[in-house]
């Protein structure tokens, strides 16, 4: 049956306001057609149509006639890349995912610190700085220094901040140093 011109005007509509996605039916597919295809791409990154087919198949003598069917299928309403369009797709929602879940640790991580500040502040001004060692002095503000420069990014807590001692007993220098 042709379509009217009310059914061209409609899909019209339809396709700006909702894109539409080639992973979805396409127009002239059947439902067994995308059905197949549902099966298929949802098979995940090892498919293919013999696969799939067994997967949905259970009777042996069947899945011949289905796989040419299937492949008949696949060809016309090209499979292969509608199923990596959708793997795509699922790969930039998790993405999406992956970035809101780090960005809600990070939140949770700076309200924590914070609080831990607060605290060693408090602690800080109650203390008595000439009962401070030497060590203890120097040991602070180098913690104070790298957890500020890793909270502006500008290290990770991989690199050795400048001055250190590694396990061989190498020191680390300013860029700019000049040795004698």
């Amino acid at each position: 049956m042709e379509p009217t011109e009310i059914d061209k005007t409609i899909e019209a509509v339809q396709a700006e306001i909702m894109p539409f996605e080639s992973w979805e039916r396409l127009a002239g597919e059947s439902a067994g057609a995308f059905a197949a295809f549902c099966a298929f791409r949802d098979f995940g990154p090892e498919r293919n149509i013999r696969k799939a087919v067994e997967a949905a198949e259970e009777d042996e003598k069947k899945r011949g006639k289905k796989y040419r069917v299937w492949r008949g299928w696949a060809a016309a309403f090209k499979w292969r890349e509608r199923a990596a369009d959708y793997d795509g797709y699922v790969d930039k929602l998790k993405q999406a995912e992956l970035r809101k879940t780090i960005e809600e640790q990070g939140k949770v991580h700076r309200a924590i610190t914070g609080k831990m500040l607060r605290v060693v502040e408090k602690k800080l001004d109650l203390m008595d700085p000439a009962e401070l060692g030497q060590g203890t002095v120097t040991e602070w503000v180098s913690t104070a220094i790298r957890a500020e420069r890793e909270s502006a990014g500008l290290v990770t807590g991989k690199d050795k901040p400048e001055g250190q001692v590694d396990k061989n007993g190498q020191i680390t220098f300013l860029p700019d140093f000049e040795g004698l």
